[in-house]
C-alpha cells in the first residue's frame, strides 16, 4: 500500500470513530510521533505527523511543528519541512534556550534553507527578549522592599502576651477589631512568597497586590489555581506567570481591587490528590491574611480544568474559609476521595463555566453531574459558554460575568443548618462542627443515602461511583442555645462555640439523634480563642470554646 494511501485510510478510519475515540485516536498518533522520533526513526515519526496535522482542528504547538519539520527534512520532503517551520514560526517561540535548536544535530539538513535562516533568526531576537524579560520580572518577583514581610500577626509570642494581660472578653475584641496591618511602598504589583511544607518542601505561591490597597481597609481575595497539573514534573517558573494567559483570568479579580493567590502545583504536588497540597493553600491564605488586610468573609477560590477541579475539592471537602467557589472548563469530582454531592447542599455556593466545545470535559458530562447534584439540593450553578477548553484564554469577556457574581457572595460564617458527609476525618469539619471519628461498621440511617449520577454516552448510561469508601454524615441545626444533631456511622464530633451564635450566660443543650444528650454551661476560653485564631487569622469567626463528645 503506497503512502498517501494508507494516510487516507488512517483518516478515513478518524472520521469514523466517537469523538471520544477521536479524541484518544489524536492523543495515540501524537505520542506515537514524538517516540518514533526520540528513537532518531525520523520517517516513521513524519508518517504520524503527518497523519496528525491532517485534522486542523487538533490543535498544535511550536514543538511540535518543530519535530514534524525536521522529520520531514529526514524523510526528503522539503517542501513540508519548509511548511512546518513556517506554521511553528506562526505559533511563536516560547522556548527561552534558542541555542537548544540551533545547535541541534537533527536539524542539520534544514539549515541551508532560507526558512531555517529566518525561523532561527528570529527565534533567538524573541528567545534574547524573552531571557531579558524573565531576568527583569524575576527580579521584580524577589524584591522584598515593596511588599510586606512581617506584622505582629506572625508573633505568637506577641498574643500569648496580649492574652495573658487580658479578659477573654478583651481578646475576642482585640482580634476582631484588629487593623494594625503596614503600608506598602507601592501597589499594583506580583510579588513571590514561599511557605515551607517540611523539611525537604518549600512552596512558592505568587500574591498580586491590588490597585489602590489601603492597609485600614478590608479587601476581598481570590485564590486561582492553574491548570495542566496532572503531567507537570516540577513548578513551573514564576517569571511566566505574571502575562501568562492563566493570570490573565483574573483580569477582573484586579479590576475589583481584590488580592490575587497564585499557588503552584506539580504531579506529585497538586490539587487532585495530594491532601497536604490542599493544606498547604489554607495555610497561604492564612499567611496572607497575617500580611494584608483581608476581609474573612469574601474568600473565593476557584480555577480552570485541574484547577477548576481543585476548587470542586474545597466546595466537597474544606468550605469553611470561603464565601464561594468557582470553576472554568473543570470536571466536578473528587479523585483523592469520595464526591459527597451532599456536602454541596450547603450555604456556600459554587458556579461552573463550561465549553460547548470542551473535549477535555465534555459538557454532556458534566451537566449530567451538575443535574444530578442540583436535583439532590446542590448549592451550584452551571452556565455553558460557546468554546472550547481555552475559553477562559480565547474569550474572557464571556467568563468575567462570574466575578460579578462572586462579588456579592459574603461568607456567613455561623450558618443555622449543615449537613456534612466524610469518609476522610481530615476533612470532617465544615463551619461550627467537625466529625472527629466514623464508625463505618454500622448500618447507616435511612437518611444518609448514596449520591451517584448517571452518565450517558453512545446511547448507554452507567452511574458514576462517587462513594466508593464508606462514609459518616451528620444533619445539624442550631435555635437559639439549641443543637440538634442527627448522626450516620459517626462515632466522635466536636462544635466550635462562638460568642456570635451562642449565648454564654445561659445552657446550651445539645440532642442528637432525637435524645436530649447534655446541657451544660461555657465560658469563652482565652487558650481556645487564641489557638483557633493563631492557626487560620480568621477575625470574623471568632472560637469562643470547643466541645467534643463521643455517640453512643
Amino acid at each position: 500500500m503506497k503512502k498517501a494511501t494508507l494516510i487516507f485510510v488512517i483518516l478515513l478510519q478518524l472520521a469514523m470513530l466517537t469523538p471520544l475515540s477521536a479524541q484518544q485516536k489524536a492523543v495515540n498518533l501524537l505520542d506515537s510521533a514524538r517516540v518514533y522520533y526520540e528513537k532518531k526513526d525520523f520517517k516513521k515519526s513524519f508518517e504520524f505527523y503527518e497523519v496528525y496535522h491532517a485534522n486542523p482542528t487538533q490543535g498544535t504547538n511550536n514543538l511540535d511543528t518543530y519535530f514534524a519539520a525536521v522529520t520531514a527534512c529526514h524523510a526528503g520532503n522539503i517542501e513540508r519541512a519548509k511548511f512546518y517551520l513556517k506554521w511553528s514560526a506562526s505559533i511563536g517561540y516560547d522556548m527561552p534556550d534558542y541555542k537548544k535548536y540551533e545547535m541541534d544535530e537533527a536539524s542539520a539538513c534544514m539549515k541551508d534553507l532560507p526558512e531555517w535562516q529566518s525561523y532561527i533568526k528570529v527565534f533567538k531576537l524573541k528567545s534574547d527578549s524573552l531571557v531579558a524579560m524573565l531576568t527583569k520580572t524575576t527580579n521584580e518577583l524577589n524584591d522584598t522592599t515593596n511588599r510586606i514581610n512581617n506584622t505582629i500577626l506572625l508573633n505568637d509570642t506577641y498574643w500569648k502576651n496580649i492574652a495573658s494581660k487580658s479578659s477573654a472578653h478583651q481578646l475576642t475584641n482585640k482580634i476582631k477589631h484588629f487593623n494594625e496591618y503596614p503600608v506598602t511602598k507601592k501597589d499594583n504589583f506580583w510579588t513571590l512568597y514561599n511557605i515551607k511544607v517540611n523539611d525537604t518542601l518549600t512552596v512558592p505561591f505568587l500574591v498580586h497586590i491590588p490597585k489602590n490597597y489601603n492597609a485600614k481597609k478590608r479587601r476581598s481575595l481570590y485564590v486561582y489555581l492553574h491548570g495542566a497539573v496532572v503531567n507537570r514534573p516540577k513548578f513551573a517558573n514564576p517569571a511566566y506567570i505574571p502575562t501568562s494567559l492563566e493570570a490573565t483570568v483574573m483580569t477582573k479579580g484586579m479590576q475589583q481591587e481584590a488580592f490575587i493567590i497564585y499557588p503552584f502545583g506539580r504531579k506529585d504536588f497538586a490539587w487532585l490528590y495530594q491532601q497536604q497540597a490542599f493544606e498547604t493553600i489554607l495555610q497561604e491564605i492564612s499567611h496572607v491574611k497575617s500580611l494584608y488586610n483581608i476581609d474573612d468573609n469574601k474568600v473565593y477560590i476557584g480555577g480552570h480544568s485541574n484547577g477548576g477541579s481543585g476548587a470542586f475539592w474545597f466546595a466537597v471537602n474544606k468550605p469553611s474559609t470561603f464565601s464561594a467557589f468557582f470553576g472554568l472548563n473543570y470536571y466536578p469530582k473528587v479523585y483523592s476521595s469520595n464526591t459527597s454531592l451532599r456536602n454541596l447542599r450547603n450555604n456556600t455556593p459554587f458556579y461552573g463555566i463550561s465549553g460547548s466545545e470542551d473535549r477535555a470535559f465534555p459538557i454532556s458530562t458534566v451537566n449530567a453531574i451538575y443535574n444530578y447534584g442540583t436535583n439532590n439540593g446542590s448549592n451550584w450553578k452551571n452556565f455553558t459558554k460557546k468554546g472550547d477548553h481555552g475559553l477562559p484564554f480565547s474569550n474572557r469577556d464571556s467568563i468575567n460575568f462570574i466575578f460579578d457574581t462572586l462579588a456579592t457572595k459574603i461568607r456567613d460564617p455561623f450558618p443555622k443548618k449543615i449537613e456534612w458527609e466524610t469518609d476522610n476525618v481530615k476533612n470532617g469539619r465544615n463551619a461550627w462542627l467537625e466529625i472527629l471519628e466514623l464508625d463505618t461498621l454500622t448500618e447507616k440511617e435511612n437518611w444518609h443515602t448514596l449520591l451517584n449520577p448517571t452518565i450517558t454516552q453512545n446511547g448507554k448510561s452507567a452511574f458514576i461511583d462517587f462513594n466508593k469508601n464508606k462514609s459518616g454524615a451528620v444533619k445539624a441545626s442550631v435555635e437559639g442555645n439549641t443543637i440538634k444533631i442527627e448522626s450516620s456511622r459517626v462515632k466522635r464530633i466536636k462544635l466550635y462555640i462562638s460568642e456570635d451564635m451562642f449565648d454564654l450566660n445561659q445552657q446550651i443543650k445539645i440532642v442528637i439523634n432525637s435524645k436530649d444528650y447534655i446541657n451544660l454551661k461555657l465560658s469563652a476560653d482565652k487558650n481556645v480563642i487564641l489557638e483557633e485564631f493563631l492557626k487560620t487569622k480568621d477575625r470574623a469567626f471568632i472560637v469562643a470554646n470547643k466541645i467534643e463528645f463521643t455517640i453512643k
